[in-house]
């Protein structure tokens, strides 16, 4: 059975840049191919870059470029132009409210594991250096007006530099607003 190769847009955040660029994934996800051990770096095809205090901005745009992987600090799927076939099958998971800090950005969202939340092995997982974190919510240091709200983004482990849960709350209850 042959699978199938498709261009998936990404964006990018490094310490102080946004990167927006096309990478081809393999039946898998956008985690799959960030955690995938064998790649340290990630080619992008007409992608475009832009310093995260101004991200309206570009700086350049390149046909083919590299980013190396332990250089990313988060990264995150955008609406796509075309609807695509799935690509993961859901596994159970309990939920945790986080909040962490990063390089230059903060992340409020949720983690997903299996059973208690431990942070040893959240961040020690063997083949994960990229977390998912649903629901996420990411303040910029270098443009403190600057919100983004998505369903999901991945954060470097490697980029952690503070990682805690939040006080529990009803499942009615709003997440704190981030106070600007």
């Amino acid at each position: 059975m042959t699978g199938t190769t498709i261009s998936y847009q990404i964006v990018i955040f490094t310490h102080q840049h946004s990167i927006n660029g096309e990478i081809f994934l393999h039946d898998q996800r956008l985690s799959d191919y960030l955690n995938d051990r064998r790649e340290k770096n990630v080619i992008l095809r007409n992608a475009s870059v832009a310093r995260l205090e101004n991200p309206g901005r570009v700086l350049e745009k390149t046909q083919v470029s590299l980013v190396p992987k332990s250089g990313i600090v988060l990264a995150f799927e955008p609406l796509q132009k075309a609807p695509f076939p799935p690509r993961f099958i859901k596994y159970p998971k309990d939920k945790y409210d986080v909040f962490l800090i990063l390089e230059g950005m903060e992340v409020r969202g949720e983690v997903h594991m299996q059973g208690p939340l431990d942070f040893s092995n959240l961040l020690a997982d063997a083949g994960e250096s990229f977390l998912p974190v649903t629901q996420a919510t990411v303040t910029i240091e270098a443009n403190p007006s600057f919100l983004l709200k998505r369903d999901a983004v991945l954060v470097n482990t490697e980029r952690i530099r503070f990682l805690g849960k939040l006080e529990s709350r009803s499942p009615t209850e709003p997440r704190p607003e981030i106070r600007k």
